[in-house]
């Protein structure tokens, strides 16, 4: 009698049997891979965030990474408004400005080496509204050309003015020279005793000490490129880029400010090219570190605060950092062979990233 080809029940079993013991051990075997993975995962992450933020840094913008002990968080410095006087343009809705009224004329050059239109303010002004892309906490940037007029007879003038959040002034100064002063209100650290506040810094002002030769920089009369920065650490007052202010002590965010924007109540002079920058959180660059993994110092340590990674031109700024910048992470699961495995996130002084393990120099 011929036999039919098949299987038995007994062998089915077997194979069954055999391969519930495979799907056993393979599970374990990518659970403890993916535990190791976790560790680099997170290390990958973090550069990748790194990488991100020094790209966005190119010229006179700045970013950064702050590293908490749950979540890393990417900020960028993104231009939110433009004025150059031949049109008015936003980021958000473009439209044109077709007048300007009050004592603000939009007149044809007429300054030698100045191209284009430019604005001419004789005590007017110019309202922005308070436009949610304006309302800037973590930081801001505002960069314009001005060209004052004879400081005699003349007060303090705003230039700029969100409510009292945001305030930068010309101050006359001796022998029709100009300062420049800039308020800013900021809330007070977490946990501090500090009660933020507002806070001024003026032209001269260089980390608390006076220098008198910073004190005046502009002359009436003249065209000059002023700009004005807070990043949640250091409040600079730039003019033609020279650093005239200077103060890196601050490390907390401004208060929300929901006044109306105003460009040149009482300024007298003439005033073109205003670019507004403000610094926001990137959400969608939001790494959250995960439970397995913990952010440790070069002794096993856990870290506890904030560790800021500030880039400039697509390296460290040299403002906050004068030595490249290591960052350890260590695994707190898995398997005798697996737990305690450490990798090291270290930039360079020139922004490059590289992802090291504890053996590698």
């Amino acid at each position: 009698m011929e036999r039919r080809a098949g299987f038995t029940l007994i062998e089915i079993l077997v194979v069954l049997s055999l391969l519930a013991v495979l799907m056993g051990l393979s599970a374990g075997l990518i659970q403890r891979a993916g535990q190791g993975n976790l560790l680099l995962q997170t290390a990958q992450s973090l550069a990748s965030q790194l990488a991100s933020a020094r790209a966005q840094s190119y010229g006179n913008d700045r970013a950064y990474v702050s590293v908490e002990p749950r979540v890393v968080r990417t900020y960028r410095n993104r231009q939110v408004f433009h004025w150059a006087c031949e049109d008015f343009v936003k980021t958000t809705d473009s439209y044109e400005l077709s007048h300007v009224g009050g004592g603000v004329e939009i007149c044809e050059p007429r300054a030698a080496g100045r191209e284009g239109r430019f604005a001419i303010f004789s005590g007017g002004q110019v309202d922005l509204g308070d436009p949610p892309w304006l309302d800037f906490v973590d930081g801001f940037s505002i960069r314009c050309r001005i060209r004052p007029n004879e400081a005699a007879g003349l007060g303090i003038q705003t230039l700029f003015k969100k409510g009292p959040g945001l305030v930068v002034n010309l101050r006359p100064q001796e022998a029709g020279r100009f300062g420049v002063e800039a308020t800013i209100r900021l809330k007070p650290k977490p946990g501090a005793s500090t009660t933020g506040g507002d806070y001024m810094l003026r032209t001269g002002d260089r980390e608390g000490t006076t220098l008198p030769e910073w004190r005046s920089p502009l002359l009436a009369g003249r065209w000059y490129e002023l700009r004005v920065t807070y990043d949640r650490n250091t409040f600079t007052i730039h003019v033609d880029e020279h650093m005239r202010a200077v103060r890196s002590d601050k490390n907390n965010r401004m208060w929300p400010n929901n006044d109306r924007f105003v460009i040149g109540s009482g300024y007298q002079g003439a005033f073109d090219s205003l670019v507004i920058a403000g610094i926001f959180e990137d959400d969608d660059d939001r790494y959250y570190i995960p439970d397995a993994v913990s952010w440790i110092d070069d002794q096993g340590r856990p870290q506890v605060g904030t560790t800021f990674v500030h880039f400039k031109n697509r390296s460290l700024d040299p403002r906050y950092h004068a030595e490249p910048i290591a960052l350890w992470f260590r695994l707190d699961t898995g398997d005798e062979a697996e737990k305690g495995a450490r990798r090291k996130v270290t930039v360079s002084l020139s922004g490059e990233t590289f992802i090291k393990l504890p053996s590698e120099r």
